[in-house]
């Protein structure tokens, strides 16, 4: 049997076809025009001819933004010599899939005369990699964010004034947790979380700021709207109270409605309104015994 020879088209052709190589190699000529490309993807138009060779990315892209963006990449690495890398998001029958494209000069003696380039098909990664980032931004016992995407996202632009931050705390958690045990405690922190989570739902943001406190941020949320939350945060923790009697969060806001107000002014202020509640339930709670002990 003779010996076949095998062209680097064939061994390209092969190796990605039987072998699943995560990237696609390609080189364009100095007017952006692809010359060789090792596979076609269905993320592009072909055409009948199940070919780009000859073609730019105004001419393959379905988005044409996208198409333009690329064009625009390679002028500039032919006129500066500087390479590109990106990450594109496409949508392949319906799935969104991540490349990673990165791009460079092709020289030969001196002088630039075209464009090679990798894609590299990076979505699982970006999956994972923006899973991990959920992880590191969410209160893994509550399900609400923490510190972390507090700090991470910018609520003071203009755009979210008159922005609500409202803090709120479960009252007497302690002495719930050493009179009826650690997991009734814990209970007590997760249907306040609920709670929180429910009413503020898409308008704003539930916190885990810190062991019983949580801090809502509600943009375009200006007083009149805020007291409307606290009362429906209300409502909703006399229903829990089915479950838990001991449940009482109390709350407080501050509204900031200039970017002159520091964030962590309006927070401070949100803070001691909400201690200002906590007293007087604890001392409507005690009134409130006292009347019955009268009773008695």
């Amino acid at each position: 049997m003779d010996k076949k020879d095998y062209t680097v088209d064939d061994l390209l052709l092969y190796a990605y076809k039987y072998n699943r190589i995560p990237s696609v190699l390609f080189a364009k000529d100095k007017e952006c025009r692809y010359i060789y490309t090792s596979e076609i993807e269905d993320a592009i138009k072909s055409g009948k001819e199940n070919s780009i060779l000859g073609k730019t990315d105004l001419d393959i892209q379905y988005d044409p933004e996208l198409g333009k963006l690329y064009y625009e990449q390679d002028k500039d690495i032919l006129r500066t010599g500087k390479p590109v890398h990106c990450y594109s998001e496409f949508y392949v029958h319906g799935r969104k899939e991540v490349r990673e494209i990165s791009k460079n000069p092709i020289y030969h003696d001196g002088e630039i005369i075209g464009v090679s380039g990798v894609v590299s098909d990076v979505t699982e990664l970006m999956r994972l990699k923006e899973q991990y980032e959920n992880l590191t931004l969410l209160d893994s016992s509550t399900g609400c964010y923490n510190r972390n995407y507090f700090l991470k996202n910018d609520f003071s632009k203009q755009e979210n004034l008159p922005c609500a931050y409202i803090m709120c705390d479960c009252n007497d958690l302690k002495a719930v947790n050493d009179r009826y045990g650690h997991e009734t405690g814990d209970t007590y922190i997760l249907l306040t979380a609920d709670v929180l989570k429910f009413v503020v739902d898409k308008k704003g943001v539930c916190i885990r700021w810190g062991g019983d406190e949580f801090l809502l941020v509600v943009p375009n949320c200006d007083e009149a709207d805020c007291c409307r939350i606290l009362e429906k945060i209300e409502h909703e923790q006399r229903l829990k109270r089915k479950v838990l009697p001991q449940m009482d969060v109390a709350m407080g806001f501050g509204i900031r409605t200039s970017t002159e107000q520091p964030v962590d002014a309006v927070i401070q202020a949100a803070d001691e309104a909400m201690y200002r509640d906590k007293t007087a339930r604890k001392a409507a709670r005690k009134a409130a015994r006292n009347g019955d002990q009268g009773r008695v």
